[in-house]
């Protein structure tokens, strides 16, 4: 864990220290369509949520760095293991190539903190899984005027976060989020 902090310093720090063409702070929410692989065992979607809050930092006027800060609701569903809710913080680093100043393009790290894990009872199921998440973004997004974004991303979960010995199953998260936001300057 303290690895993973140090990390995440780092890379907000070094997009602090770029040398900012342009700054822009906004705020953002949206549906996630999320799943766990676990390998063999067949998995449902579940449909959460995510919020939370951005800065774009811009490079020039068609590449800059979003580092973000999210809460976001995630989980599965499947026969074996019955429903899981997770709830994550989590820290994405984009860099994002824009076109013709409205669309955009966009991948990086994600770095997740689990803060809650349930099962179908409610109970807390936390110390059964990994409290730390690394995924690989990928998306798209507009800009439109007057501050609004929207966007598509997809989060490809990289590492295994099962933390249960006795459950021999690598599992690993997979988020696809639609979402709206409003740049405020």
């Amino acid at each position: 864990m303290k690895k993973l902090s140090f990390l995440i310093l780092i890379c907000l720090f070094a997009t602090l220290g770029v040398n900012a063409q342009g700054v822009g702070l906004g705020i953002k929410a949206g549906a996630n369509f999320a799943n766990v692989d676990l390998g063999d065992v067949e998995t449902d979607n579940k449909t959460g949520y995510h919020f939370g809050a951005f800065v774009d930092l811009g490079l020039n006027d068609n590449i800059s760095i979003q580092p973000e800060l999210l809460f976001s609701s995630q989980g599965t569903s499947s026969d074996d293991f019955g429903d899981i809710d997770f709830t994550y913080l989590t820290i994405p680093v984009l860099l994002k190539l824009k076109f013709a100043n409205i669309v955009n393009v966009h991948a990086g790290p994600q770095f997740g903190i689990l803060s809650s894990a349930k099962d179908d009872d409610g109970d807390d199921i936390k110390e059964s899984f990994k409290s730390a998440d690394i995924s690989l973004d990928l998306g798209a997004g507009v800009e439109l005027p007057a501050g609004l974004v929207a966007g598509l991303r997809y989060n490809l979960g990289l590492n295994d976060i099962n933390d249960n010995e006795s459950v021999n199953v690598e599992a690993k998260n997979r988020v696809m989020q639609i979402y709206v936001g409003w740049k405020l300057f």
